[in-house]
This record gives C-alpha cells, structure tokens and sequence, in this order.
C-alpha cells in the first residue's frame, strides 16, 4: 500500500529532511508494506499562501499526508495552534523542545486540526524566526513603520507585523526578489537555517524573535480512518521517531546564524528598551488571541515552561 505525502519545502529544508527521515521510518517499520511517496514543492513554485495550498491538497484528498507550518493552519479555521505562534512567545529551541513532547499540550494543540479535515501526528520543531532587513537594521518598532515585509502567510503572522506598523507581503518566486529591488520590501520575517534562500542576506535581529517554527506532520482525517489499526499504529509510530530524530539532528541556532554571517550577513541585536517596545506593540495581538479561553490558557501554559527553561549558548546566535 502507498501514500503521498506533499510539502511546500524541497528534501535540502529541514522540514524536507523530516519528510524523508518520515518515509523511511514507515518503510522500515512496516517491513516495505506501507510505502510513503513525498511530493517536493506540492503547491508549485511561485504560489502565494503555499502552506495553506498544500493544506487544502490534504482537505481535498490531493495528499495524504503532509508537513504544514503551525502558522499557516489559522487561516484554515484552526485556532487551537495559535498559542504557539503568539508574537515573542516562544523564542528558543529550548522552549520549543519542551512543547512537541509534551504530549497533553502537543495533542491540545493539535485537537483542532479537524476542522481543516486532518489529524495532527506531530509537532516537528525547526527554527527561531527573526526580522532581516535588505535596507536597514529591523531592530526597534519603529524600523517596521511603513515597510514591506515578506512573511509566510497567516493570519496572526499577518496581525504581528500590522501591529508594527508594517505591510505583510507573502511574495513568493520572482516576486521576492523583485519587491527587494524596487525597495517595496524592506525585510523579511525567517529564520537563519532557510536564510541562504534569501535574495541577499541583509541584517538581522538576532534578539527579536517572533516565534520558533514548528511544523505539523498531518494526515486526511478520512484517509487516516479508512486505514487498517496496524498501519495507522505505524504511522503514529513513525511520526513519533521523526520528531525525535528532528530533535537530536536539527543545526543550532548558534551554527545557522554562523553560517549566515558566512555567507556575508550582519547580526545585530536590539536593545532591552526596544525590546519592550516590541512587546508592548503587540498588546493588541495578544488581547485578541485572549478573546478565546483555551488560547489564552495555552498562552499561560507556555509562559510557565519558559521560566523554568534554559538556554544553550549554542542556542543564541553571535553578533557579526
């Protein structure tokens, strides 16, 4: 039996290589009776909203499986993941580790994804997301005033960057690039381990984090349903051991941002005062996503287990 599994990455991004680690768990794990076939690039090269296409391939039953960003499922009618997602909330590896294996959080979060027609297998940390900016340093508030800023789209990423006074602007291809060059684009929300995909490498804030991008490994509801309970026990199975094998094998922060200032980037920080300035301009946001009790409980709990959380020095990035 076959599956196929799309995603909006190629097998050179980390959410790519989840997908190949993926495959080959459920070759291995059904003894080459469940095969899993990956769609690179699902929604074609080009496409705005290209997380939410491939989303609606899965609703659609175009896929089977699929790697989605957590980001992207809120324009989809999924409000359960938005907590994670929550501007300068979870800002490190560390703090992300906590939450994908935390089963209670990591399936509350999860729970919602049926209103989309998937089921969530699990939650696959990948990396901290900062502003880069191609004509001067996005460090304060007041830098995003006005400007362009290239942004995977999603609802509340959209809200983040309105609520300092930026323009977010899923430009995808040629479109990038060429918003960059007319100067409407003055940044781009990323993160360093995909920062070589960038059109030139700019400046970035290295303490201003809006969240860590965590993928969802999801199945068709319908699909999943229909399977027999020793492949749908596989399948959990496998999506456990990825996320696992994510965990050990993912590049730090320090090592991508390395590699970033390499590659000719600067990495700046903004100061304590900026970053509260950030933090209060997104009080908006945040009495929004408060609105719905469980949100708002999800918010609370992530606060609880970033106190106790420590940092890595490789999980901070250098200046350069």
């Amino acid at each position: 039996m076959s599956l196929k599994i799309g995603t909006s990455d190629d097998d050179s991004r980390p959410g790519g290589q989840a997908v190949e680690q993926f495959v080959e768990q459920v070759r291995t794990l059904s003894g080459g009776k469940l095969l899993v076939y990956p769609v690179w690039e699902a929604a074609g090269e080009g496409v705005q909203q290209w997380d939410q296409a491939v989303a609606r391939m899965v609703k659609d039953k175009k896929l089977d499986l699929a790697m989605i960003p957590s980001r992207a499922w809120d324009t989809e009618g999924v409000t359960t993941l938005r907590a994670l997602n929550a501007p300068f909330l979870v800002t490190s590896d560390a703090l992300a580790d906590k939450i994908v294996t935390s089963k209670e959080l990591s399936d509350q979060m999860m729970a919602g994804l049926d209103k989309a027609g998937a089921t969530g297998l699990a939650l696959m940390p990948e990396s901290l997301r900062h502003p880069f900016g191609f004509q001067h340093a996005l460090a304060s508030p007041t830098a995003f005033q006005g400007q362009g800023i290239r942004t995977a789209k999603s609802d509340l990423g959209d809200a983040t960057i309105r609520a300092l006074g930026g323009k977010p602007d899923d430009a995808a291809g040629d479109a990038f690039g060429a918003g960059i060059r007319a100067g409407t684009l003055a940044g781009a929300e990323s993160g360093f381990v995909i920062s070589d995909g960038l059109p030139l490498p700019g400046t970035a804030a290295a303490n201003v984090t809006f969240s860590t991008k965590v993928n969802t490994l999801v199945a068709n509801s319908d699909v999943l349903g229909g399977l027999s309970a020793a492949n749908r026990d596989i399948l959990q199975k496998a999506a456990a051991a990825t996320r696992e094998w994510a965990l050990v094998h993912r590049a730090t922060e320090a090592a991508n941002a390395a590699a970033y200032c390499n590659r000719g980037g600067k990495i700046v920080n903004a100061t304590t005062a900026d970053l509260r300035a950030f933090e209060q301009a997104e009080q908006p946001v945040y009495a929004e996503l408060e609105q719905d009790a469980s949100t708002k409980e999800m918010i609370g709990r992530i606060r609880t287990l970033k106190s106790s959380v420590q940092v890595p020095a490789t999980g901070v990035a250098a200046l350069c």
